[in-house]
């Protein structure tokens, strides 16, 4: 990869870790739509590693019927046409001007030359954007009939796709403009661009079961949406980068590590001290637990911070039954406007002695529960040790009590789980997260010490040696994470007769990483978008040809559970319509959006295709009814306020009129406001970093306004 000068702004972002994972990414981006290539154009910029442009290769003579040729061209020209996507130039006159990254000389058979594909040309213009990206293209007779589980599954075994499905030569000769000579072992992510439902419903199926995340993107008019499909089992967030830290002092804990109580005891009691300048350059940390030890003394002659608590106030509550014995601290507001009462009295001069000052602005550090958030205890309820010790194992295709229905091997040598590929960065989240579970039983629930402490009033030498206390202690959890992990691994290995571990032991710094985050554990997991799309238009005629030619999923298996989640999301997200016109919140313009996919569904073109005045009504009272059954089978009409603004037959007719007036036409603007969107999301997921959406943003041109949805 380029150095890292080049990218000295984004690794203020996601550091060198999450450029490393940016750098050893594949995008496949299916279909060529200003959407898309925005999406990609956003990725190729900071260093993915590579990326794949897969689309309709219209000009390959012979390769599709004449009856597919047309509806492709009905349904898909205007989403990959030069009036409407600068990535997407008119062919070249002559084959001079192709400058696309070729593996193996595409086009070079002596017979006369022909326009590159929308996938060439898109791939040469982005690669241009950073010589540091390898570019590759495919062009395939039709997006609908790939065969996208075998399609993933060479891209994850290092190997190119297979040929499109067709007799004609030159349909081999594009196909093989993919190479996997220049791939190095890799993720994978899958970008759909404004395709039909005839493609990513497939695409969507292939992703789930081959543990793929997956970007639909969609930029229609002046609407577009960004859904998010994360792979099996879920998504793990390591650093989540919450937009406020509490900053990890254990100033609650009980005892107070050895470190910080050496601190303490070696500082004077501040109302001994008479330098003014030692006073005042106390760290605040030594005033508020001077001060904690002078609260519990008024309270009731309890023992001092850094001494042994046998027996508590008979007024104080007792502690839980999982919690040891530890310092009582204020715990009512009365308690705690006293606490500070003792701050404010030990300073001198508060205007003057900016370490009291701080340590009053900082007191609720001193009841701020340090053990995991209930957010992380669900994160850890997740990870079950006897599943992970048998998906360790090589030998083992398929774990017990996986969800039914999962269908057969997932892989050559890949874990799984019910018949779903595990990624391998999930087995490692889990390991980590087994070692946490273990080491928050040892600790009373406090997990990993964070290791850094903020900027404070303080001398040179009392910050550094309240900086080597926590960095010390720091550094023994972290040893102790990683001698539980390496105990976890053995204990695989002694399960494994012999056999291959699938994981290896975490290196120092994704230990680091882990403990320093481990109060912000994340996990995101969405519902598959083609189940989604079975729940809320189950009369669709591509779900019912999909559910007869496709495998049973775990969807369809508990779809009961699914609906009854969403409708409690959705109603409650009907609540808080739009602040000044209610018609444009967004979720309104996305339903009318999912009617149009339906209207494609049942007719194989958009809404709006003809001009004639009666046939666009006609497009408009069929897409109004269609929103009506999917506001229905999502549980939404029992909503005043989808009752006033969408059941209403006024009010819904005219935003199916306004849908259909957009003739499924791209903007490109709006598709770089929807493709920055997508670009961000997708950074997300390769890094790790950063909590993505959950699970759907719709982006509304109309008002310029956007909502993020569960549907």
């Amino acid at each position: 990869m380029a150095t890292d000068d080049k990218y000295d702004r984004q690794l203020r972002l996601w550091g060198a870790s999450g450029q490393r994972a940016l750098g050893n990414t594949l995008v496949v981006l299916v279909g060529t739509s200003a959407c898309g290539t925005e999406t990609l154009k956003n990725l190729v910029l900071p260093g993915v590693g590579s990326i794949l442009v897969v689309d309709d290769d219209d000009d390959v003579d012979g390769a599709v019927t004449t009856r597919a040729r047309t509806e492709l061209t009905d349904s898909l020209s205007k989403f990959a046409s030069p009036a409407s996507n600068f990535f997407l130039p008119p062919p070249p006159s002559s084959s001079s001007s192709r400058c696309v990254r070729n593996d193996d000389g595409d086009g070079d058979d002596g017979n006369s030359p022909r326009p590159a594909s929308n996938a060439a040309r898109v791939c040469a213009l982005l690669t241009e954007l950073n010589p540091d990206v390898v570019g590759h293209h495919l062009a395939a007779p039709s997006l609908e009939d790939l065969d996208y589980d075998s399609f993933l599954a060479t891209l994850a075994n290092d190997q190119p796709p297979p040929p499109p499905p067709s007799s004609s030569s030159s349909s081999s000769s594009s196909s093989s403009s993919f190479s996997s000579t220049t791939m190095t072992p890799r993720t994978v992510l899958v970008v759909s661009a404004d395709q039909p439902s005839t493609v990513f419903l497939p695409l969507s199926r292939a992703c789930h079961r081959r543990s793929t995340p997956l970007i639909v993107v969609r930029s229609y008019g002046l609407l577009g949406y960004v859904r998010v499909q994360t792979p099996m089992p879920y998504h793990p967030v390591i650093e989540a980068r919450p937009s406020h830290r509490l900053p990890d002092l254990r100033l609650s804990s009980w005892p107070i590590f050895d470190g910080l109580a050496d601190v303490l005891s070696s500082s004077t009691d501040l109302d001994d001290v008479t330098d003014t300048r030692d006073r005042s350059h106390a760290p605040f940390v030594v005033v508020l637990l001077q001060a904690l030890d002078k609260w519990r003394r008024r309270r009731g002659g309890g023992r001092g911070v850094g001494e042994c608590d046998d027996d508590d106030d008979d007024d104080a509550a007792a502690p839980p039954a999982n919690v040891g014995r530890r310092q009582r601290h204020p715990e009512t507001g009365a308690e705690k406007e006293e606490f500070r009462s003792i701050v404010r009295d030990m300073a001198r001069d508060l205007n003057h002695e900016m370490n009291f000052k701080e340590a009053l602005q900082e007191a609720h550090l001193i009841w701020a529960d340090g053990r995991i958030s209930e957010d992380v205890r669900a994160v850890l309820d997740r990870v079950d040790e006897g599943s992970f010790l048998r998906a360790a194992v090589k030998s083992d295709m398929d774990v017990d009590g996986g969800v039914e229905g999962g269908g057969g091997e997932a892989g050559e040598g890949r874990p799984s789980y019910g018949g779903f590929e595990i990624p391998p960065r999930v087995l490692q989240f889990q390991l980590l997260v087994l070692a946490l579970k273990r080491f928050l039983k040892a600790n009373d629930d406090y997990p990993p010490l964070e290791g850094t402490i903020p900027d404070m009033t303080s001398d040179t030498a009392r910050y550094v040696a309240l900086q080597e206390a926590y960095r010390r202690q720091a550094e023994r959890d972290r040893s102790a994470i990683r001698e539980i992990a390496k105990s976890l691994l053995d204990e695989c290995e002694r399960q494994s007769s012999g056999c291959d571990l699938r994981i290896a032991m975490p290196t120092d710094d994704e230990v680091q990483t882990f403990c320093k985050n481990s109060r912000y554990l994340r996990i995101l997991e969405t519902r598959p978008l083609f189940a989604e799309y079975e729940l809320q238009d189950p009369a669709s005629p591509v779900v019912a040809s999909l559910a007869s030619t496709l495998p049973s999923t775990s969807a369809s298996h508990n779809i009961d559970a699914i609906q009854s989640d969403a409708r409690d999301d959705l109603l409650a997200t009907t609540m808080d319509p739009h602040e000044t016109d209610p018609v444009q919140t967004p979720m309104l313009w996305w339903i009318a959006l999912r009617a149009c996919d339906a209207f494609y569904d049942r007719h194989q073109h958009y809404p709006g295709k003809h001009d004639q005045e009666l046939a666009l009504e006609a497009d408009a009272n069929e897409v109004y009814w269609c929103m009506v059954q999917i506001a229905g089978s999502m549980g939404l009409t029992e909503s005043d306020f989808i009752k006033e603004h969408l059941l209403d037959r006024v009010r819904g007719k005219d935003l199916a009129r306004e849908v259909v007036r957009y003739d499924e036409a791209e903007i490109h603007n709006i598709a770089a406001v929807v493709g920055g969107v997508a670009s961000q999301e997708a950074v997300k997921l390769i890094t790790g970093q950063y909590v993505p959406v959950d699970d759907t943003y719709v982006y509304n041109g109309i008002a310029s306004t956007a909502g993020v949805y569960r549907f």
